[in-house]
């Protein structure tokens, strides 16, 4: 039996990369994001290879949406890895975030990594396996200027993993936090950052490191992997 894996943000970017080397692996992957046309671009690459995936069209800050996430996947198969990829970032002065943005990324960044992640460890628990992913951020582990609310949701998904990990030792699942620096994906598109796109972590070569971290075998397991280019933070 295939197992599956579900991963939020998965129509580019990390998650498009995870989504591809884990079928390739073997796994049974869901592909949730908002853009459908780009999820079932996806999926089409993944099943002319041979591969099985299901497409569930999900905003994760919509609760409601990630529950029709955990129904859908559950009629697929059982949920062996969760990766918690879906995020946003807006930057700017302290004095100009609006409640808007500061909320936004809370849902998206943290709110939504929990029901996510609380959706399917009851699955886990039963069969005594699993893995949950949070892809966090440097951010996550050191504060940065102009990314107030970013770094606040990136902090509390270290703490939220943290915590599960703690939780969820007894029951055999393992709990990654993955604290990558730049990644060259669509995230930076619309922010106003203008880092050089040319210098940041390619998805492809970060996502087979991801790679290494799932497959690490029996009681082995990677608890936190730092990722950075070798000059280091922009």
């Amino acid at each position: 039996m295939l197992e599956t894996a579900v991963i939020t943000g998965a129509s580019s970017g990390v998650g498009k990369s995870l989504a591809i080397q884990l079928s390739d692996a073997g796994y049974k992957v869901v592909l949730a994001a908002r853009s459908e046309n780009k999820l079932n671009a996806i999926a089409e690459e993944i099943q002319t290879k041979g591969g099985n995936c299901l497409v569930v069209p999900t905003d994760v800050s919509q609760p409601e949406q990630i529950n029709n996430l955990k129904v859908r996947t559950l009629e697929y198969g059982d949920v062996f890895v969760v990766i918690n990829n879906a995020g946003l970032g807006k930057f700017c002065k302290i004095e100009d975030v609006t409640l808007e943005d500061w909320n936004r990324q809370l849902d998206v960044n943290l709110r939504a990594s929990f029901l996510v992640s609380q959706a399917f460890i009851p699955g886990m628990k039963q069969r005594e396996k699993g893995m949950l992913v949070f892809m966090n951020s440097v951010a996550g582990k050191k504060g940065y200027p102009y990314s107030a609310a970013y770094v606040a949701s990136k902090f509390g998904m270290r703490g939220l993993a943290d915590s599960m990990r703690e939780e969820l030792r007894e029951n055999n699942i393992k709990v990654i936090s993955i604290h990558p620096g730049a990644v060259d994906t669509p995230f930076w598109d619309e922010t106003g950052v203008n880092f050089p796109r040319e210098e940041m972590l390619d998805t492809s070569t970060l996502a087979q490191s991801i790679m290494h971290a799932i497959q690490s075998p029996g009681n082995f397991t990677v608890e936190e992997l730092v990722v950075r280019r070798t000059a280091g933070d922009f």
